[in-house]
């Protein structure tokens, strides 16, 4: 919503966010899914209010990870007449379509999920993480890391279906469908079992993960 835009930038200033995941294009099979609330281009400026956007710089997540764009924005704003500034990377997921799963590239043996991830995981402050609904994408990707944080703290992880009661107690719906659901656990799976080679040696458990493997792809293709 166009009049919504200023009170986002409020948000972020208010609550001193440096990450943005965006995964959704504005327009998505010809409906309008999100307003363009930040500078597209490198160089390009937008103001919303009191509110100052520039991009400075575009570049890809990866040089083998192109489907997620990344701005680098200087917002400023004025705080009792002094005027603030913060830079914000700003990470947009252009190839995860509405309601569906993206393609499970496996690119210099990890996911595009995880690359991204990894790369906003240092921040110390609240990453903002949308899509259009704010359910389907971005509870799966929620999902993904909930998980993973829980694991590299050494913390019990619950069976997924307890995770995802866990998740929709605090953000109703949360994953909107089967292949959501599945999404999460390809990521999981390819974490363990093709980037630690967890099972490596249990041809019983690599036999089933390849046929899983197979029957996703099938159903996403």
């Amino acid at each position: 919503m166009p009049n919504s835009v200023t009170d986002f930038w409020h948000m972020v200033i208010q609550e001193e966010s440096d990450s943005i995941v965006m995964l959704t294009n504005i327009i998505e099979k010809g409906l309008n899914k999100c307003e363009q609330y930040w500078p597209n281009d490198a160089g390009q400026t937008l103001t919303f209010g009191d509110v100052t956007i520039n991009n400075t710089a575009v570049r890809a997540l990866a040089p083998d990870e192109t489907s997620v764009r990344v701005c680098l924005l200087k917002v400023k704003w004025k705080d009792g007449g002094k005027e603030r500034n913060r830079e914000i990377r700003h990470y947009q997921w252009i190839d995860w379509p509405d309601r569906g799963v993206p393609p499970c590239r496996l690119t210099s043996m990890v996911a595009t999920a995880q690359v991204l991830l990894s790369n906003i995981r240092g921040t110390k402050k609240p990453i903002i993480v949308h899509c259009s609904a704010g359910i389907g994408r971005t509870g799966a990707i929620v999902a993904i890391e909930f998980i993973l944080e829980k694991l590299q703290q050494g913390i019990a992880c619950e069976s997924m279906d307890q995770i995802l009661k866990e998740l929709r107690n605090q953000r109703p719906f949360t994953i909107q469908n089967d292949m959501q659901y599945l999404y999460v656990h390809r990521v999981m799976l390819f974490y363990f079992i093709d980037k630690y080679k967890v099972f490596a040696d249990n041809e019983d458990v690599m036999c089933k993960y390849k046929q899983f493997v197979a029957d996703y792809d099938r159903a996403t293709t």
